[in-house]
């Protein structure tokens, strides 16, 4: 079973209390028939939005997506859902010649019932009398490969997405599949920073966290948690599933749901 972890975020910028939901790795799992069970805990929890950090489902051309997308489908009949892509989405984005028209045909159904897609895009929106922009940022795929010794900067970020703009009325959510480059996300401007992608570290010790990505590398500085640069911060989920190393030890799947409430 996976394991509800709740997060406190107090901001200037918040004037009432709003609760997100977040999901990343489910990497096509289920949780009870139809992921009744997953639903119904995020149910409990009555979010405002639901964001998605990507990897939903199992970016291959034979393994069939839908157990992903009918839990997509499943949130958007009750929530506001922002979906940004990880690397498996993208990669059947980007290479068609291998997939073909399967991401088209797994996020149809998905925009048609609301769901904001956002590749390299950004969408305001309001709870109450809190101003939201969550922009969802497709990190390109060079990042994700294994001993990748790529340099990153936010420029790069600023490059696809646009200036962040500097308000105290707007909280800037990021969807951010990769947790990698924190630092770059916090100085483009990003208020909260939401990823996944290294499921925790799949292994998981005291004092020390996780103890390899699903690119290799040894002892991820962020594997899981909440991370602060001044007043920027990040939430990285554990994940739903597992794929590229199919374990996990010491380390439960998580669903986020993040409390954000005024200073």
């Amino acid at each position: 079973m996976f394991e509800t972890v709740h997060y406190q975020i107090q901001s200037k910028k918040i004037k009432s209390p709003v609760t997100i939901v977040m999901l990343a790795d489910l990497h096509n799992h289920t949780y009870g028939e139809n992921n009744k069970i997953l639903l119904g805990e995020i149910e409990k929890n009555s979010p405002d939005f639901v964001c998605l950090a990507g990897d939903m489902l199992i970016g291959h051309s034979q393994i069939p997506y839908e157990i992903g997308q009918k839990a997509v489908m499943e949130l958007a009949k009750k929530y506001p859902v922002f979906y940004g892509l990880g690397n498996h989405e993208a990669r059947m984005r980007q290479d068609v010649e291998i997939y073909g028209t399967r991401y088209e045909e797994y996020m149809k159904p998905l925009k048609a019932l609301g769901v904001k897609v956002l590749v390299n895009e950004q969408a305001d929106f309001a709870v109450g009398e809190n101003k939201f922009r969550i922009y969802g940022y497709d990190l390109p795929p060079k990042y994700f490969k294994k001993f990748n010794r790529y340099v990153f900067g936010e420029a790069q970020v600023e490059g696809e997405l646009g200036k962040c703009e500097t308000s105290e009325e707007i909280y800037h959510i990021l969807l951010a599949h990769n947790p990698v480059y924190f630092k770059q996300y916090a100085a483009w401007g990003a208020d909260l920073t939401l990823s996944g992608h290294l499921h925790g570290g799949i292994i998981r010790l005291p004092l020390i966290g996780g103890i390899i990505t699903p690119q290799a590398k040894l002892f991820p500085r962020y594997s899981a948690g909440n991370y602060r640069i001044g007043e920027k911060q990040m939430i990285v989920s554990r994940g739903l599933g597992t794929h590229t190393i199919p374990i996990r030890f010491n380390n439960k799947p998580e669903l986020s749901v993040i409390h954000l409430s005024p200073v």
